[in-house]
């Protein structure tokens, strides 16, 4: 079953309130709650689409997906590639028992692929 799953994405953004950034974002207390607990019975594309700007992700990122207890789907079937691991998700807990000069390392890292994107985007839209 596909869920819609943004916590995590909060998680390793550092928001530590999602209920109050997604209101401030214009939703409704009511679908921000549903929003955070995934209990969304159909999603408006105009909220993906605003969850997507708000979060810096791609729509695929915000959902997950488990198959039912009898589903068998091949390896290869795109929904596999929604099937999440807990430990991508977080990414203080990675770091968390790693030394700070080791983190400055990941930090530069980090900065250096963020630069090497901006300058893909910066050919792309050329």
């Amino acid at each position: 079953m596909l869920f819609l799953n943004v916590i995590p994405i909060f998680t390793a953004q550092g928001i530590e309130c999602p209920h109050t950034c997604l209101t401030k974002a214009g939703f409704t207390p009511h679908s921000a709650h549903y929003i955070l607990h995934g209990k969304t019975r159909s999603n408006r594309l105009d909220h993906i689409e605003k969850l997507c700007k708000l979060l810096i992700c791609e729509p695929s990122d915000l959902f997950v997906w488990y198959p039912d207890k009898n589903e068998i789907l091949s390896d290869k079937h795109p929904l596999k590639k929604l099937i999440r691991r807990e430990e991508e998700a977080n990414i203080h807990n990675l770091i968390a028992d790693i030394p700070f000069k080791d983190i400055a390392k990941i930090a530069a890292a980090i900065k250096e692929q963020k630069a090497e994107d901006d300058g893909s985007e910066t050919k792309k839209e050329a």
